[in-house]
């Protein structure tokens, strides 16, 4: 033991170690934690009001730690108002009574009021802060942002699924659109200037599930209007949030169109960034089937791009591989086939699906030419396969933001079962 202690005080290293440990490992053991110099911030909700010189609210969903036997996770929301983003930022730290971090913020919330701007401006602030993680989420609402939070705050400390996931749901499915500050920036200043953000929105239920559409809490009343407070109040109604995949898309930081969850589908079939989901076929029938629903889950694809020029006007070929499994066979009076895993799934169905595959694509590439928003960034396809010609293509367009009009798209789906 004296041995290996008189080799490391030789050391030069340890002795090194040893000065940073004594100057700062000590007083760093009398510093005050810094939660409590710091709030912890998962999510901000951003809305724009009109109450004289002050233009904004932020609402902040703070973590709060308790110190208890066992761990709870207990959220608020804190909200401020101000001339800027920025001022409502520092007037929320002073309702709080903590420094406002940005490092755990996983979701930013917009009212959708706010996207008839460009809301870009929106988040300039929070873009520019070096706590802030690019791969932050980004949701817009159809109610307040602050109401919004209060949902997710009930979402968060009494049940197990939280917002976060709720969001990153959108990363892995084919249902929807997933979209992050580095993402939406990087759409915003690529050559197509678009973006997709998810659209969320809040539902009134009771608490036996049922839907309503009243705004005020629990109540009762005995039919002439007075407050009975008896036994047969309406329960209490609570606001949950609901994703349907419905997204908006930006061009140019600015609303351009929003698409509901059966088109962002069709859009993600032919973009291919879903890991998994399902694919329907409505009304089939064959020699073992009439008229029913067959529903196949994804398990893998893979999609090839590729462009050439003909007569100076762009083909795009896009080429897809997709294996499914069939999970469920829906008869006309709604009942489920069981055991499907026995069902060989024939070719006469394998291309039912590529035909619905292809028709959906179609679906898609319309949108997109209606509306002039190159989701798929097909632009950059093209200019990195043949610049010289891509740029004659452009040249030769009376409105070169109308390209996709001009092109040829050409789709081969290829179906194979598990």
């Amino acid at each position: 033991m004296k041995d290996m202690l008189k080799t490391a005080l030789k050391t030069p290293m340890f002795l090194i170690l040893l000065v940073i440990l004594s100057v700062y490992g000590f007083s760093a053991l009398g510093k005050p934690a810094e939660i409590n110099t710091y709030a912890v911030v998962t999510s901000i909700g951003i809305d724009k009001i009109d109450e004289g010189d002050l233009n904004y609210e932020i609402s902040l969903l703070t973590f709060i730690p308790i110190a208890e036997q066992s761990f709870t996770e207990t959220y608020k929301v804190v909200s401020s108002k101000g001339r800027s983003v920025s001022e409502a930022m520092d007037f929320a730290g002073l309702h709080i009574g903590r420094q406002v971090g940005l490092s755990h913020v996983k979701l930013v919330v917009l009212n959708k009021e706010l996207i008839d701007d460009d809301i870009s401006n929106y988040l300039d602030y929070l873009s520019r802060s070096k706590n802030m993680s690019s791969g932050t989420r980004i949701a817009i609402s159809d109610s307040s942002a602050k109401d919004f939070l209060n949902a997710a705050q009930e979402l968060d400390s009494e049940s197990s699924i939280k917002v976060s996931e709720l969001i990153n749901f959108n990363s892995e499915y084919i249902y929807a659109s997933n979209s992050s500050f580095e993402t939406f920036f990087k759409g915003m200043f690529g050559p197509t200037k678009v973006s997709l953000v998810p659209f969320l929105k809040l539902e009134n239920k009771n608490d036996d599930g049922i839907s309503v559409f009243a705004e005020n809490d629990t109540q009762s009343s005995d039919g002439n209007g007075e407050n009975t407070g008896g036994k047969d109040k309406i329960p209490k109604q609570k606001n949950t949030i609901i994703n349907n995949g419905d997204t908006i898309i930006f061009k140019d930081g600015k609303k351009k169109t929003v698409i509901d969850g059966r088109q962002a589908k069709a859009i993600n079939l032919i973009r291919g960034d879903f890991k998994t989901g399902s694919i329907e076929v409505k009304d089939f029938s064959n020699k073992d089937f009439e008229h029913v629903n067959l529903i196949f889950e994804i398990y893998n694809k893979e999609i090839k791009y590729k462009v050439v020029f003909e007569n100076g006007v762009p083909i795009f070929h896009i080429n897809m591989d997709l294996t499914l499994s069939l999970s469920e066979i829906q008869n006309p009076n709604g009942m489920i086939e069981k055991n499907v895993e026995f069902f060989v799934v024939s070719q006469e169905e394998t291309d039912a699906v590529a035909k619905k595959v292809n028709t959906s694509m179609a679906e898609a590439l319309q949108i997109m030419r209606d509306n002039q928003v190159d989701i798929i960034n097909f632009y950059t396809y093209m200019h990195n396969s043949n610049k010289k010609q891509f740029n004659k293509f452009l040249k030769s367009l009376d409105d070169k933001d109308n390209y996709l009009s001009s092109m040829v798209f050409k789709s081969s789906v290829k179906v194979y079962s598990k």
